[in-house]
């Protein structure tokens, strides 16, 4: 298999950027970060509100809502229950938050994988907690007043993909289409005037703001860091070769040849995918050139083409 037939290389063939694809065509079982999320929120708020909800369900929030005065004092493992947690006196909010996840998450995690989705997802989240409790902190939100949701993880994955997929349509309550671009836009002025004027949940405003604007940073400088500092295992400086008895046969030497340069090209190119060209230091385009170079040169003695 040629290495521009690669899953990374497809997908937006003579595009210059990821192409959106909606949720249809992702896996709704094993191995979806994103369906075991819906599942936790879901099983989350049935545990709480419908199961036990004289005896359990009232200590769940009463230990996992976020709260800046309990934040404050070391309380900080709300700023993540609580992404977990819903409004328990109706269905609507986990329905809109789980189905916008449902829609805005899909592309994202067939684009990236399980584990890029969680942590952008889970930091998004993060983000409007912060600021739910800097805000609070400072007296302009009520340090007592409690907040749950997933909104700020939501809004979060809707500034990336308002950035990378400004043109797609999303509708507002089913009726009105929109580009996403304009929509997260709209979201946004929203949330600053709700958040200004103390309006109506005007701290759940402030989660909603703070997670658009990680998003939107995230889609402009988040995966070029990604793609910098994700854990690797670290690459050795090759060792001088002992004499051995038995050295291996030219067509031994080719094959290893060629595995390490199919493991080195296609971290190149996924890192390439990620952040572009100019990410590539100036030994990995010289890699990338000999390998290239070594492969042509190995099909045209062979006459024919056998592609790593």
């Amino acid at each position: 298999m040629g290495w521009e037939n690669r899953d990374y290389a497809r997908g937006n063939a003579g595009g210059r950027g990821p192409s959106w694809r909606g949720p249809g065509s992702s896996r709704l079982i094993g191995g979806s970060i994103v369906t075991t999320l819906i599942a936790v929120n879901v099983g989350v708020y049935v545990l709480a509100t419908m199961i036990s909800p004289s005896q359990l369900g009232p200590a769940i929030y009463e230990w996992g809502v976020l709260q800046a005065k309990a934040v404050m004092h070391g309380e900080v493992w709300r700023l993540i229950t609580t992404q977990y947690l819903h409004d328990p006196s109706g269905f609507g909010h986990i329905f809109i938050n789980m189905l916008g996840l449902h829609f805005l998450g899909r592309p994202l995690e067939r684009m990236w994988s399980a584990k890029k989705f969680f942590w952008v997802y889970t930091v998004a989240g993060l983000a409007g907690s912060i600021f739910f409790t800097i805000l609070g902190s400072l007296g302009w939100i009520n340090p007592y007043m409690p907040a749950v949701g997933a909104s700020g993880c939501l809004f979060g994955i809707l500034g990336i993909v308002a950035v990378l997929f400004p043109t797609a349509t999303v509708y507002i309550y089913f009726l009105f289409p929109l580009k996403i671009r304009t929509a997260a836009m709209l979201f946004g002025a929203y949330a600053v005037m709700k958040v200004l004027s103390q309006g109506a949940n005007y701290g759940g405003e402030a989660c909603h703001l703070a997670g658009l604007v990680f998003g939107v940073w995230w889609a402009k400088k988040g995966d070029m860091w990604w793609s910098t500092t994700e854990w690797r295992i670290p690459r050795g400086k090759p060792r001088t070769a002992r004499p051995r008895k038995a050295p291996r046969s030219t067509f031994t030497e080719k094959v290893v040849q060629r595995r390490a340069d199919a493991g080195e090209i296609d971290r190149i190119l996924r890192k390439v995918y990620d952040g572009g060209v100019h990410t590539l230091t100036a030994s990995e385009k010289k890699t990338l050139g000999e390998a290239t170079e070594r492969q042509r040169r190995e099909e045209a003695s062979a006459g024919r083409v056998d592609r790593l």
